[in-house]
């Protein structure tokens, strides 16, 4: 009868152990938009820093905006209990014509920024990381318009 009384304690604790287990589901990454925008901004960020040539202002204000992205980016992951620290990693080297590159990164940033969701515990943070990301598109724009590289 004992060993009757133990098993049911021990499957009751198992079976309460798996309930609690489902019910807080591993869901902190399933929606990546975020991560894969931090990533993506890093990446932009990179490829504006490779070569700093005759464009320093424009270049720090665009890497500066993109800075401000990326702590908004970061708040909005984490209170959707995301672990920033899991982004996928950046591009590697910094490729042929980097202002260009990172005019691409920015616009898939872009994308991915505006599929994030824009819970009420973040409400406005994907919308301010947004307007940085396109300030710092446009910085890129006139830059190449001027002729840089």
């Amino acid at each position: 009868m004992r060993i009757l009384k133990s098993l049911v304690a021990v499957s009751c604790a198992l079976m309460a152990v798996a309930v609690f287990a489902t019910a807080t589901p591993a869901k902190a990454q399933d929606e990546p938009h975020y991560l894969q925008a931090l990533s993506e901004l890093r990446s932009a960020r990179d490829y504006i820093q490779w070569d700093k040539g005759q464009f320093n202002g424009a270049r720090r204000h665009a890497v500066d905006e993109i800075n401000k992205a990326i702590d908004e980016i970061k708040h909005a992951a984490w209170d959707d209990g995301k672990n920033t620290m899991f982004a996928p990693p950046n591009a590697q080297g910094p490729g042929w014509m980097p202002l260009h590159q990172a005019q691409k990164w920015l616009l898939e940033a872009n994308k991915h920024i505006q599929q994030g969701v824009d819970t009420p515990a973040n409400t406005g943070l994907r919308d301010r990381a947004f307007a940085h990301v396109e300030e710092a598109r446009h910085t890129l724009a006139a830059l190449l318009e001027s002729g840089a590289q």
